[in-house]
């Protein structure tokens, strides 16, 4: 058996995912996600800056993808950027992945004067085995729910956030960094373990506290769909806000 063979055996099984977008007062969705549950990839960008920002969340978004789908499928594969001992090679891999994102999309806004690019906050996530790696730029942030307990594990880079750590963000909460500013770009990587039960949501800075508890307290994806049938006629959200759930 080839080592990528064993990794995918190897895999926490995601149980159910959904992934799920609000439309608030702001007339440009320029959130983006995508997942592979099966490759174990879970990716939320969050652009700001209207049409620009939607095409910087675009672009990060696909390019992640692309990237862990190519080097995440092999393990053996060469790292094309750098290798941190720190982390796992899972951990690794996403690194170089939002590396990749953010010098592919510097590319495509290097004719843009600085004033008129857009940008993006981004939390991905690679999972192998039962170790999650998540990668952090910008505003987004990631919370747990094991045993009915719910715990933020990824808390928003922005600057309401390093001035008073309770603060919950607002709606125009500021980034302390976030793809298309700058070309060196340094992500937050984190790595926990999974386990089975555990429940995870990828949130945007604009998604309430009040719905996604409701929602992590969810065991299945029937009990999932139909609370979220109810919370979408008697609640809108005061700006827009996307969010990815998955059940292990």
């Amino acid at each position: 058996m080839s080592s990528s063979e064993s990794w995918k055996k190897t895999r926490l099984p995601v149980r159910w995912i959904e992934g799920l977008q609000f439309q608030g007062a702001a007339p440009l969705q320029e959130d983006q996600f995508e997942v592979n549950p099966e490759r174990g990839i879970f990716i939320l960008s969050d652009g700001f800056g209207g049409s620009p920002g939607k095409k910087a969340a675009e672009v990060v978004t696909s390019s992640v993808k692309r990237f862990l789908e190519m080097e995440a499928g092999d393990l053996d594969a060469t790292m094309p950027f750098e290798l941190r001992p720190y982390f796992s090679l899972a951990g690794n891999i996403l690194f170089n992945a939002v590396a990749f994102a953010n010098q592919k999309l510097m590319r495509e806004f290097n004719q843009v004067p600085m004033m008129d690019r857009g940008g993006a906050s981004m939390i991905a996530g690679y999972l192998e085995g039962r170790l999650l790696a998540l990668a952090n730029v910008g505003a987004c942030r990631v919370h747990l729910c094991r045993d009915g307990m719910i715990k933020e594990i990824i808390s928003p880079k922005t600057l309401e956030r390093q001035v008073n750590p309770f603060q919950e963000e607002s709606d125009s909460a500021v980034p302390l960094m976030s793809f298309g500013t700058a070309r060196q770009l340094e992500p937050e990587i984190t790595e926990i373990e999974l386990r089975p039960g555990d429940r995870i949501c990828f949130g945007t800075s604009g998604f309430r506290q009040s719905i996604r508890d409701q929602l992590l307290a969810l065991k299945s994806r029937d009990e999932f769909s139909q609370r979220l049938d109810v919370i979408r006629s008697e609640s809108g959200m005061l700006s827009n806000a996307s969010a990815i759930f998955a059940g292990f």
